[in-house]
């Protein structure tokens, strides 16, 4: 009978571990020593580490801090939740349960990470050690994979801009920022920041379009008491120097006038600035972080931007690509903000196979903060547990008409609406040109002068 027993224990731990080899999530085993046991193959795959490297050996020796062994000392389980694995030298999401015995004496501790937290996890961490071909590019620290951790992306090329950012984050070279309204410029520079040397200091941000002119130089550098009507009697700090040692981020940098960029350009050679009503030199270490949607090398040509200065931001350009180039990431990002606002507004949704095909096939204009948008207001306004394509409610044409009619100016409406129905054609064509060409029925010199004026890729 005792043998028979032994047989079925057998039988069952043999299964165990088989049933634990197939499963997705990666699993590791410490016993009372601290020493590893097994890790399944989801372990090795995931985690990128081979069992012969990590089998049989002690934690205690070389990860004194590994919640692993913070578990089999206080007997107390650990959720799951996010945090800072010093074996592995990143973040991952894992659930970590105490192994006793009948006698509550702590035999051992198994941990379960969340497959699909570490597998976004791991992006993060392949977009910044590896190259464009795959190759091991340098390691890399915790600091940058906290730094980038709001950009979720799997495109090879939002990749390579992150793979670029992380690069730039190191030196204090002036990084220019391009792309589309929406598609994510100022978290990439407030991801540069905090992977530098300056993420102890200020992190200043400034959209120079939303700042009439005549109040954007005194904003920027400041001003002195009675420098002009109606400022203030103690004078005012400018961003330049709220930012000290720190970086400031000049969104929308094309939309600055002449005027201005010549103080610009001055701080960019001098390291100084004056300001407003004064001729007092007041020194600034800051670092230029600047992002635009428009077409510079075209303002320059054309007298309206500083050759000089062009020269001076656009040191490290970093080109973001639009969403509509990556259905991947569409579905990604649409999952994530349907999680995100699924849990603030306490429901239970998922999308509809229809509802998520009209997601992918829309030419999103307003790129990442448009789709976030549409996310956050199906959500709440869906009255079942599904979204549907209807509750998206996504009409481009409609929308790009209404959404400039406001304005009274009928050119802007007209352009809106033009440079909608070219996305729309370029996304149902799967971005053939000659097929789009032929569905608007225009001619190609006339299709390519439309794509150049919109600055469409």
């Amino acid at each position: 009978m005792e043998q028979n027993n032994e047989e079925v224990l057998k039988l069952f731990y043999d299964s165990f571990l088989t049933i634990l080899d197939k499963i997705n999530d990666p699993v590791i085993v410490i016993d009372k020593d601290g020493i590893v046991i097994y890790v399944n193959h989801a372990y090795e795959y995931q985690i990128g580490i081979t069992r012969e490297k990590i089998l049989y050996r002690n934690l205690k020796e070389r990860y004194p801090n590994d919640k692993l062994l913070a578990v089999l000392k206080t007997g107390q389980q650990i959720k799951m939740d996010e945090y800072y694995d010093e074996t592995l030298g990143y973040d991952i999401v894992a659930h970590f349960i105490p192994l006793k015995n009948s006698h509550g004496e702590v035999k051992g501790v198994i941990g379960v990470g969340n497959a699909n937290t570490i597998y976004k996890i791991n992006k993060h961490l392949r977009a910044l050690v590896t190259g464009s071909t795959g190759e091991l590019k340098r390691k890399v620290n915790r600091k940058e994979l906290q730094a980038f951790k709001k950009i979720i992306s799997q495109d090879p090329k939002m990749l390579h801009c992150i793979n670029i950012a992380a690069d730039v984050a190191q030196t204090d070279a002036s990084v220019m920022l391009r792309g589309e309204t929406g598609c994510g410029k100022e978290l990439f520079a407030e991801a540069i920041h905090k992977a530098s040397n300056r993420s102890n200091y200020p992190f200043v941000a400034v959209n120079c379009s939303a700042i009439p002119e005549n109040l954007l130089e005194s904003e920027l550098f400041g001003y002195t008491s009675g420098a002009f009507t109606g400022a203030r009697s103690q004078g005012k700090k400018g961003k330049f120097e709220e930012a000290h040692n720190g970086t400031l981020f000049l969104d929308e940098i094309g939309d600055i006038s002449l005027n201005t960029q010549v103080k610009l350009l001055r701080f960019t050679q001098e390291k100084y600035i004056e300001k407003l009503g004064d001729t007092k030199r007041i020194s600034v270490n800051v670092r230029i972080i600047s992002a635009t949607h428009r077409n510079l090398e075209q303002m320059v040509q054309q007298g309206e931007f500083r050759a000089d200065l062009y020269y001076r931001l656009n040191v490290v350009p970093i080109f973001i690509p639009p969403l509509r180039e990556s259905i991947i990431d569409i579905s990604l990002l649409s999952y994530h903000f349907l999680n995100y606002y699924t849990k603030k507004y306490h429901k239970n949704l998922r999308f509809t196979p229809a509802a998520m095909k009209r997601l992918q096939e829309y030419s999103w204009p307003g790129n990442v903060r448009e789709l976030k948008n549409v996310i956050e207001k199906a959500v709440i306004l869906c009255q079942t547990n599904k979204i549907t394509a209807d509750d998206l409610q996504l009409n481009v044409l409609n929308a790009a008409v209404k959404s400039e009619f406001h304005t009274l100016c009928l050119n802007a409406a007209i352009e809106n609406l033009e440079k909608t129905i070219i996305l729309e054609a370029l996304a149902k064509t799967k971005y053939n040109k000659s097929k789009a060409i032929k569905h608007l029925n225009i001619s190609r010199s006339a299709f390519y002068a439309k794509l150049k004026k919109y600055n469409i890729s």
